[in-house]
């Protein structure tokens, strides 16, 4: 390997990161831009689910963001001010601002009453699958007990049951 080899690989893998931070930014705006339709009924216990969902999202994605400090980031490139952290919200979830989103937007989505707004939630669901196995990848190689954290912690969904663990670094050179 080349000098310039990890440079350029690093260059790379942050412009992905940030492509894919694109990607979600687009997924979000458009839910959250989608004008309210009348394509299913929404009845109060509906307004309630979509207002509790939106809250929680909120509630986990801020908690998760106190609990991460000074290392948090949009891009899903492990920080170098960043450290892995396994208390708080990680400690159930290793993603919970994942979670969070998927949450806030579940309930964006269907508060908009449209299936643009839900087709738009369930391809941001699909992207952010994709983006956290991307992303698993890089917390395997900047942190030498990711993979056991991986392993005890469920990704998404606390107590869930582990079933496919995202490859490990040295399958995916």
């Amino acid at each position: 390997m080349t000098e310039s080899e990890p440079r350029v690989r690093s260059l790379r893998y942050h412009a992905i990161a940030w492509g894919l931070v694109a990607v979600q930014a687009v997924l979000i705006i458009g839910i959250l831009l989608t004008p309210v339709g009348n394509d299913w009924p929404l009845p109060t216990a509906g307004v309630i689910a979509a207002t509790a969902l939106t809250w929680i999202g909120i509630a986990l994605v801020v908690w998760a963001v106190l609990v991460f400090g000074r290392g948090v980031t949009p891009s899903p490139m492990p920080s170098d001010k960043a450290q892995l952290r396994t208390r708080g919200p990680y400690r159930w979830i290793r993603h919970p601002m994942y979670t969070g989103v998927i949450l806030l937007m579940a309930g964006s989505a269907l508060g908009r009453r449209s299936w643009i707004a839900a087709a738009m939630w369930v391809m941001l669901v699909v992207f952010l699958l994709v983006k956290m196995r991307w992303e698993e990848r890089r917390l395997v190689e900047a942190y030498p007990g990711y993979d056991s954290y991986r392993e005890a912690v469920p990704a998404l969904i606390p107590f869930a049951r582990r079933s496919d663990p995202a490859p490990s670094a040295s399958s995916s050179r």
